[in-house]
């Protein structure tokens, strides 16, 4: 009887623990959505990897339409680094910006 109690109340903890999830995805979405600018095009610089030959480091730019795109991306987390955006040039779209790396910046 104990044991039965034991999976009753492990299943109806997780259960709340996933509404609780839902809810605080559904807010970070609401806010993001309210503080974003949609016609601003984000840029965010990335590293990626190192070259062993020549031991440099590889970096990638991520263009977003829109500061909305990018926001939430990074707040639903949908990939290791919550970035979805499209590959551009790094040298033309993030070194001449002067975006660091791991920030970001206005694209032009």
């Amino acid at each position: 009887m104990k044991f039965l109690c034991l999976i009753i109340s492990a299943i109806l903890i997780l259960s709340l623990a996933s509404q609780l999830e839902a809810r605080q995805r559904f807010y970070c979405l609401w806010s993001t959505k309210r503080s974003c600018s949609k016609s601003t095009p984000r840029c965010i610089r990335l590293q990626t990897g190192t070259d062993a030959t020549a031991m440099t480091a590889i970096y990638t730019c991520k263009y977003y339409r829109s500061d909305c795109k990018y926001l939430l991306d990074m707040c639903k987390g949908e990939t290791s680094f919550g970035q979805l955006g499209t590959t551009v040039d790094v040298q033309t779209y993030c070194i001449n910006n002067n975006i660091p790396i791991g920030g970001t910046g206005v694209c032009t």
